[in-house]
């Protein structure tokens, strides 16, 4: 019989013992994170090519994508217990700068 089953508390595992699937977490945070470099840069533009009425909606799509779900794959992955996917999740909030700043910079912008 196990200890939690006699009514033990259960034992405390090892710092850093991943009890989840980090395969699982890890496949999320990719997801997400594709979904922000791809997304967010195509929500960015479509801002810079509408018009005044639709520009504001764009804009706020883009910064929800390039913004939020990087921060939303570090929650998942920090609930998870998996720190460097966590830290690569928040990396991504350097790509907002990059992809506006070339936007701006291309040709024809």
């Amino acid at each position: 019989m196990r200890p939690t089953d006699n009514g033990d508390r259960p034992r405390r595992l090892p710092a850093g013992t991943n009890t989840r699937h980090p395969a699982g977490i890890r496949i999320v945070a990719a997801a997400l994170a594709v979904a922000a470099l791809v997304l967010g840069p195509l929500g960015y533009a479509n801002g810079l090519s509408a018009d005044t009425d639709s520009a504001s909606e764009w804009y706020t799509l883009g910064f929800a994508a390039s913004a939020g779900l990087p921060l939303l794959a570090a929650a998942i992955t920090t609930v998870a217990g998996d720190r460097r996917a966590a830290l690569w999740c928040l990396a991504l909030l350097a790509w907002p700068p990059v992809f506006i700043t070339a936007l701006h910079l291309a040709p024809g912008a």
